[in-house]
């Protein structure tokens, strides 16, 4: 019985690939005909200027194939590991969308190997080399999340799922920590604006920081104020809150911070001849009533 489990498996292997290496598999260098004899992409793949969806069929015939290779001359084998029974080229197989091409090449004007990347260096036509989504959103960015669904729709079925692998069914508790880690995959559906509509205002149904956040948050901005950055992009954020609540840093308090003494202006006056951009962290030209010219310009 065990020799039989190994067996099979063999078996198996073998005539799948004895069924693969009798079917007919074009012989084809993009590489040699676009680098090397420097055809342009339209003069084989002419009808992409016509075609509004991905239905029609954009491969070659034959025919044109002959018009720069003799058709009684070219034997089939150049072309075809089967000539005895000839295949057509393959076809992308379970990819739904409404792509025009006629648009992008015709009106828009644009290089196809901006999208076809790579295939102008394949020696064999085994791989496809479509444009993943990260390239379509080069051109097609800016939209939030809902709008970025209707552009989406412009090319691909309505039945499709748009939403990523990773959006699990605890991707809602999750993304914070994806989003650290990897800003720029959020990009591609969502501007900064759409965090904001749940992390800001009255609309939150849980808390975004840990309810002791108020004491430990000074750790934390210390460590990693890039973090704190990615909502909270203005310093007159921190400034706000520290003069509502009356906060000062500890040496603030202290009797000597500052003095009326001649010529010795108090801690103060030696900790900003030491360090004066750690004091604008907080004492800058947004707040007029508190910078140095408001003791020192009288």
């Amino acid at each position: 019985m065990q020799k039989m489990k190994i067996i099979l498996p063999l078996v198996l292997f073998l005539f799948i690939s004895l069924a693969l290496a009798q079917q007919d598999q074009i012989i084809f260098s993009h590489k040699f005909h676009v680098q090397e004899q420097e055809i342009g992409c339209l003069e084989c793949h002419g009808k992409a200027t016509e075609s509004m969806n991905q239905q029609d069929v954009l491969m070659p015939e034959m025919q044109t194939c002959y018009n720069c290779h003799d058709e009684d001359e070219t034997p089939c084998a150049t072309c075809h590991t089967n000539p005895d029974e000839p295949a057509i080229a393959r076809r992308v197989e379970g990819f739904k969308s409404r792509f025009p091409h006629k648009k992008h090449v015709d009106e828009e004007g644009a290089n196809c190997l901006v999208c076809h990347k790579g295939v102008e260096v394949a020696e064999d036509s085994k791989a496809f080399h479509l444009p993943a989504k990260e390239k379509c959103n080069t051109c097609h960015a800016g939209a939030d999340v809902v709008e970025s669904k209707v552009k989406c729709l412009t090319c691909h079925e309505a039945s499709l799922n748009f939403l990523p692998a990773s959006h699990q069914l605890n991707w809602r508790k999750d993304h914070g920590q994806i989003q650290q880690l990897s800003v720029e995959s959020c990009d591609h559906c969502h501007q900064q604006n759409y965090c904001a509509d749940c992390h800001e205002g009255d609309n939150l149904d849980r808390q975004v920081h840990p309810l002791n956040y108020r004491f430990t948050h000074s750790l934390m901005a210390k460590g990693n104020k890039e973090n704190c950055l990615t909502c909270h992009q203005e310093q007159a954020f921190c400034v706000d809150c520290h003069r509502s609540q009356h906060v000062m840093p500890k040496n603030h308090a202290l009797p000597t911070w500052s003095n009326r003494i001649a010529g010795d202006g108090g801690e103060h006056a030696r900790e900003a001849q030491i360090d004066f951009d750690n004091c604008l962290s907080c004492h800058n030209d947004a707040y007029a009533d508190v910078v140095c010219m408001t003791c020192h310009g009288k």
